[in-house]
């Protein structure tokens, strides 16, 4: 550069003295403060970022809890509605069963009634007709008799 540039280089800075310029040490301390200020942001950021995760994680953990609960109670609900169905149900077949079995029984009963009063008829026929036969097997016998 010729001195006649940097004659015009001069006039054109700021009228400013050598304590106005920034030292390399100057840099090194204004690096370290806005590390400092960098790390002290990211901390206050991770701080947050974890308040509003744990936060979040309760209002969730709060609201499965009572997805849960209603989910166990309607689950409950659906048993106790299925146990009472079953009951009278088998309410409903206990009194079906009782009324076919009462009927079977009365069934039974005339027939075994019935049975009865055949065998009854049956002996007393079977009866005459051994006594008709014996009668006949006597007097065979005894005309048998006579002839000899």
């Amino acid at each position: 550069m010729s001195d006649d540039s940097a004659a015009v280089l001069m006039r054109l800075l700021p009228p400013v003295g050598w304590n106005d310029f920034a030292t390399k040490q100057d840099l090194e301390t204004l690096g370290k403060f806005m590390q400092l200020g960098f790390n002290n942001s990211l901390l206050e950021l991770r701080n947050e970022l974890r308040k509003e995760f744990v936060d979040e994680t309760g209002i969730l953990r709060n609201s499965m809890h009572g997805e849960f609960v209603d989910l166990r109670n309607g689950v409950q609900d659906e048993v106790a509605s299925f146990r009472k169905e079953m009951h009278t149900e088998f309410a409903s077949l206990r009194k079906e069963i009782h009324i076919e079995f009462s009927a079977l029984r009365s069934e039974m009963s005339a027939g075994f009634l019935d049975l009865r009063k055949e065998m009854n008829h049956q002996t007393h026929r079977m009866f005459m007709a051994m006594l008709g036969i014996n009668t006949l097997l006597m007097s065979i016998a005894i005309a048998a008799f006579k002839l000899l």
